[in-house]
């Protein structure tokens, strides 16, 4: 099954388009009371950390998001048995990797990432080849899902850039999300933070067009602007909680309470 038609099926199961960010921290992890102490103990911790996340929040979520930079210390079996446990549940799961290189060496990381048990990943588009990552993620059976307007401040030095094209000049986050329309990736990531306006979001989604996912980070800890988000977004999105959510003593009712207030913005939308 193709990834959108993954992501429009369980949203519909769901009731949801929570995406929970799964990036574990030592520090925060011991102020729950893990104990970890030396860094051959943090693997086999983040995963039961990740793991019974996954056990408490599944019902209210559409998807999963593990950062690479967060479960670097994981094992291939470890990261599998992580993505069993959310497809047990009915969820899909995209691996934050930002993903940025040579031809051949994509194809490695997408194989990587395709045994892992990924259903998508995160991709970068400065490296230029993004006909060929599409090609590549889609030969392995992968949903890619391209930066295009981030979320942190400093994204503006190019996302937000100028660039000439012929007599006519636009934003870089344009540009991109124009090419990954043009050779068809699932999705592109596009913040919630104070500097995407509601102009950019209604810019994006005429670009990329009414079926690509619109996956959200910035809501939560970094204060984005869910309500915005939803409001001039588009159908197909996939809004990210994750500190704010994950090191909460009950992440089940935190879940609950970011798919309500999620759901109910979609109501007042229609």
């Amino acid at each position: 099954m193709e990834f959108l038609e993954k992501y429009k099926r369980v949203r519909k199961e769901k009731n949801s388009i929570l995406c929970i960010g799964l990036d574990p921290v030592i520090s925060k992890l011991n102020s729950l009371g893990y104990d970890i102490k030396t860094p051959e103990e943090t693997p086999e911790i983040y995963l039961k950390f990740c793991l019974d996340v996954v056990d408490k929040t599944h019902q209210f979520a559409c998807a999963f998001k593990p950062n690479r930079q967060f479960i670097l210390p994981l094992s291939l079996k470890q990261v599998q048995r992580l993505n069993n446990r959310i497809h047990d549940y009915g969820c899909i799961s995209i691996l934050d990797h930002k993903l940025s290189d040579i031809g051949k060496t994509n194809a490695q990381g997408m194989f990587w990432i395709k045994q892992e048990g990924f259903d998508a990943f995160t991709c970068s588009p400065f490296a230029g080849n993004i006909e060929e990552s599409i090609i590549q993620a889609h030969g392995f059976g992968l949903g890619i899902i391209f930066l295009c307007l981030m979320s942190n401040p400093e994204a503006v030095l190019f996302m937000k850039g100028k660039f000439k094209e012929g007599d006519s000049e636009r934003f870089g986050y344009e540009k991109i999300a124009a090419e990954v329309a043009r050779y068809g990736a699932d999705g592109v990531v596009v913040g919630a933070t104070g500097h995407i306006t509601p102009e950019d979001l209604v810019t994006i989604r005429k670009y990329i067009g009414p079926d690509m996912i619109e996956l959200v980070p910035g809501v939560g800890t970094q204060k984005g602007d869910e309500r915005k988000v939803i409001l001039y977004g588009g159908e197909n999105i996939l809004i990210n909680v994750g500190s704010a959510l994950i090191f909460e003593k009950e992440t089940d009712i935190e879940a609950a309470k970011w798919r309500r207030k999620f759901n109910e913005i979609l109501a007042d939308k229609k």
